[in-house]
């Protein structure tokens, strides 16, 4: 090529790169055989330069690899990227021609940009930098993030770790020093470090880092290789979830209370009214006395462990039939209600339907089953059976069982306790089975296992 970037010869290998005949390339100016594509950079003024020095040192000069794209046989244009070098030729102590050796370096950039552009998106799509930290000499290689989020400016400190220890927290710091550099005699393997930033300007950041510990090029020296995630608004969420939480169980606890009360004030207006009615009046109101009271200490029993998804009902029904054995004098008569009970969580308002099942099925046992007795009992048994994916309610008790002149119709309950007992059934998936035997009444209780 001449000095004014005439093309004097080339080889097959040019040939090749450039997709040209040499024929039709000999004595053509160079940039009117590969002309610039529009809206890309222009390289000429860059080779012109570069020529200029190669003849005035008489030296070879290299370039940067660059972009220049290819002309095609059909008019298109084919991205490439060149690393181009010229070199004065010298004949009789002048400068007569440069020789330009010609690399197509298209695919070492592209796998570079596509590096460049993966840590890019990862840094500012998800607040995502890299690292790796030499333990042994506390050299930091990092991406552009972690400086920014350590709020330093590009450029503006070197490779020692310590600048950005000092941006951990305060109440961190000691710490993140003690984990980051006895991370070394753990030995090869992952490690996971969060902690608080405290930057100049008082802000506080959250970041997580993620690394892993490798043997480094230099006399096997560990290094810590990983990346840097701000998690500042996760935890800033994560608090107001906590907020938001806090203040549901506040206000559900209240809802529950205000029940509660109702529910015991309605109960204490029946017990009243039933001192003014008939006797047959001042039964069927107590017994709504007795069922509003239960309903509210079921009420009151709800969510006390926290959890506002399911109601540990074990614990439930023990605070019922306590309630229930208290109301009905069970110490005074002689009766025991005993519990045997399978540690089981049930969502509230199955746990709500079973109570009042339950209920009905005591109060009924402690009215009808121990007429004229001195002592009595009565057994709650809560299982699960596996074999058929069911959990199994049954409430028994040693008492006389019906008359045959009462019939069988109704159990023992009323006909309204016998509708509360089916209608609760229906609404948590079961079924209901009766029988009486010498021994005394048993009903069985049958649902699905909640998934």
């Amino acid at each position: 090529m001449s000095t004014n970037l005439e093309i004097i010869d080339v080889n097959a290998a040019f040939e090749s790169a450039v997709a040209r005949q040499r024929a039709t390339l000999l004595d053509r100016p160079l940039f009117d055989e590969f002309p610039p594509r529009p809206e890309t950079p222009n390289l000429e003024a860059t080779i012109r330069a570069s020529v200029a020095r190669a003849v005035d040192t008489r030296q070879t000069d290299a370039l940067e690899p660059g972009r220049h794209d290819i002309v095609m046989s059909d008019g298109g244009f084919e991205t490439r990227y060149w690393r181009l070098s010229h070199s004065p030729v010298i004949e009789g102590g002048e400068v007569t021609c440069v020789l330009q050796l010609v690399e197509d370096v298209t695919a070492e950039v592209t796998r570079q940009l596509l590096l460049d552009a993966r840590e890019r998106t990862a840094e500012e799509g998800a607040a995502l930098a890299f690292w790796d930290l030499n333990l042994v000499t506390g050299k930091l290689v990092r991406s552009g993030g972690v400086d920014s989020m350590h709020g330093f400016a590009p450029g503006e400190v070197g490779e020692d770790i310590e600048p950005f220890i000092e941006r951990v927290h305060p109440e961190d710091r000691d710490r993140v020093r003690m984990e980051v550099f006895s991370a070394a005699e753990q030995g090869p393997g992952p490690t996971n470090l969060e902690h608080r930033l405290l930057l100049p300007d008082g802000t506080i950041r959250w970041i997580s880092a993620r690394g892993e510990i490798l043997p480094g090029p230099v006399n096997g020296e560990p290094h810590l290789v990983g990346m840097v995630v701000d998690i500042t608004e996760f935890r800033q969420n994560e608090e107001r979830l906590k907020t938001a939480l806090a203040n549901q169980k506040i206000l559900l606890d209240e809802v529950n209370h205000r029940v509660k009360n109702s529910l015991q004030m309605v109960a204490s207006l029946l017990s009243l009214e039933s001192g003014r009615a008939s006797p047959e009046t001042r039964e069927r109101l107590m017994s709504a006395s007795i069922r509003v009271n239960a309903i509210a200490t079921i009420h009151a029993s709800l969510y006390l462990d926290g959890d506002v998804t399911s109601v540990a009902v074990d614990q439930q029904l023990r605070d019922l039939c306590d309630h229930v054995a208290a109301s009905s004098g069970c110490d005074v008569r002689g009766i025991t209600i005993d519990l045997d009970l399978a540690p089981i969580r049930l969502c509230p308002n199955q746990a709500i339907s079973l109570s009042i099942i339950v209920n009905e099925l005591i109060t009924n046992a402690l009215k009808h089953a121990f007429p004229g007795r001195a002592e009595g009992k009565v057994q709650v048994r809560l299982t699960r059976d596996g074999s058929a994916d069911e959990l199994v309610l049954t409430v028994t008790d040693d008492g006389t069982g019906p008359s045959e002149a009462a019939g069988e119709q109704a159990g023992r309950s009323s006909g309204l306790g016998q509708r509360l007992i089916h209608m609760s059934a229906r609404q948590i998936g079961g079924r209901i089975e009766q029988s009486r035997s010498p021994e005394g009444w048993r009903t069985t209780l049958r649902f699905p296992v909640p998934g």
